[in-house]
């Protein structure tokens, strides 16, 4: 069971969503069995409630039994990253903006894009899941009659747990050598 919450602002057509948990991230682009290289997405945890409401209006809900003990059902939805989506990395108190580079065709381009950032930091457990907060909303291909409609992420802030060794030594200034 999740504990996120979220509200909708019906000014700006946006769902804001706390205490999320993302799964399966794939920031960088990368091609995979479920995944299209150049497809940048992120599977959102959600509650039963937000997965009604965006069932009706035709978005592809995911059901999953939980991995843990409960049994209860965990429910998903795929959100889509693109280049205008506004994604920092939190770590204590500095703030990194991730930069999101495609070309003309709209695959990532190497040593300029950061979205694999997020991926890796994923891989290494520092995410801390259930603390991310994210805007998203609703899109709909206009092109393609009938099409589902598909979620854009809009704002994103990740919070990065820093090793504790790490913190310790936060304030340590670096040429200082250890033998004084």
């Amino acid at each position: 069971m999740t504990n996120m919450t979220y509200i909708y602002d019906n000014d700006t057509g946006r769902y804001v969503v706390k205490q999320a948990r993302i799964l399966f991230p794939n920031f960088r682009g990368a091609e995979q069995d479920y995944n299209a290289r150049g497809k940048r997405n992120f599977n959102l945890e959600i509650s039963e409630e937000l997965a009604n409401d965006l069932r009706d209006q035709g978005v592809n809900v995911r059901e999953r039994e939980s991995r843990d003990d409960s049994g209860e059902t965990q429910y998903l939805v795929k959100i889509g990253v693109y280049r205008d989506a506004d994604i920092r990395l939190l770590s204590g108190r500095a703030m990194t903006k991730i930069q999101i580079v495609n070309d003309d065709r709209g695959m990532p381009v190497a040593g300029e894009d950061q979205a694999g950032m997020v991926d890796d930091e994923y891989s290494k457990g520092h995410i801390q899941n259930g603390k991310i907060m994210l805007e998203f909303h609703l899109s709909r291909n206009t092109k393609v009659v009938g099409s589902a409609p598909y979620l854009r992420v809009d704002t994103m802030i990740i919070p990065i747990r820093k090793s504790r060794l790490l913190e310790e030594f936060e304030d340590y200034e670096e040429d200082t050598p250890f033998d004084e």
